[in-house]
């Protein structure tokens, strides 16, 4: 019990908040809805875009300024999500659906790939193949099913790994709110952490470079640097050492397996 508390209480003490855990009861609460909000915001700007409810920038600004552990992080992430103002209002939802398939492609793209499984093996991953059946694991534990409006995409999109740190993260406050175990509080915030460690951390943030590569500037360019701020933010709350796929590791893989993972892996939503 003592392992659990001191744990739960180095993730708020980097935000400044400590006490027992009675005492910072609200503050745990508060901050699980948080985090779980601006993973599902994230995964809901992530997925294909079928309408103009994909993204709220402004419903951002409110849990980041909670969660966020550096002051320069936030301010740049602020000063991003103010800059969407300029020109998302502009934008149909036809151009950013091209925007979207112009940076991610309606098939598998080998630029900035949103799938995990087209990342490697490295972080304790034997195959390819385990990406899918360590991820299937992680969402039958804790009772995840993925969002029915995407269910286009396959499990190991960034979209759905997104969506299940929301869920987690949504489910801890509950917990914390309703009085539960602490013990049981502890498997989520353990479960959580191997999540981030083996999968949210390990090729997210080589993700976020190759996709602001490919954008260049503008609605995902934009996006993929909040969420690298965000992961980033989240390895530091978790106090997790992920082991990431590095960029040269991902290039031979790409290039070697190219044609059996375009021929095997579903397309994305074909644009209209």
């Amino acid at each position: 019990m003592a392992e659990i508390a001191q744990a739960v209480d180095q993730m708020l003490a980097k935000l400044g908040e400590t006490g027992s855990l009675e005492e910072i009861k609200e503050e745990r609460i508060s901050l699980h809805l948080a985090r779980g909000r601006g993973y599902d915001l994230l995964s809901q700007a992530f997925s294909y875009p079928w309408n103009r409810k994909f993204f709220r920038p402004k419903s951002l600004l409110e849990p980041m300024d909670i969660l966020m552990v550096d002051e320069e992080d936030w301010l740049q992430l602020k000063s991003t999500v103010e800059g969407f103002s300029n020109y998302l209002p502009k934008m149909t939802v036809k151009q950013v659906q091209h925007e979207y398939v112009r940076v991610f492609g309606h098939a598998v793209s080998m630029e900035c790939p949103p799938y995990e499984m087209q990342y490697g093996t490295e972080g304790g991953v034997q195959s390819q193949t385990d990406v899918l059946i360590q991820l299937g694991g992680f969402f039958e534990t804790f009772g995840f099913e993925m969002p029915r409006h995407r269910t286009k995409e396959r499990i190991d999109h960034i979209s759905n790994e997104l969506a299940f740190m929301s869920y987690l993260c949504f489910r801890m406050a509950y917990g914390i709110q309703n009085g539960h175990d602490e013990r049981k509080i502890g498997v989520l915030h353990s479960g959580m952490k191997k999540f981030i460690r083996n999968h949210v951390g390990r090729w997210m943030p080589l993700f976020c470079i190759f996709a602001s590569r490919k954008a260049e500037r503008g609605l995902y360019k934009d996006l993929v640097d909040i969420l690298s701020i965000f992961v980033n933010n989240e390895v530091t709350l978790l106090d997790v050492e992920c082991v990431k796929v590095e960029e040269p590791e991902y290039r031979s893989l790409s290039y070697s397996m190219e044609n059996d993972l375009i021929a095997n892996a579903p397309a994305e939503c074909e644009p209209r």
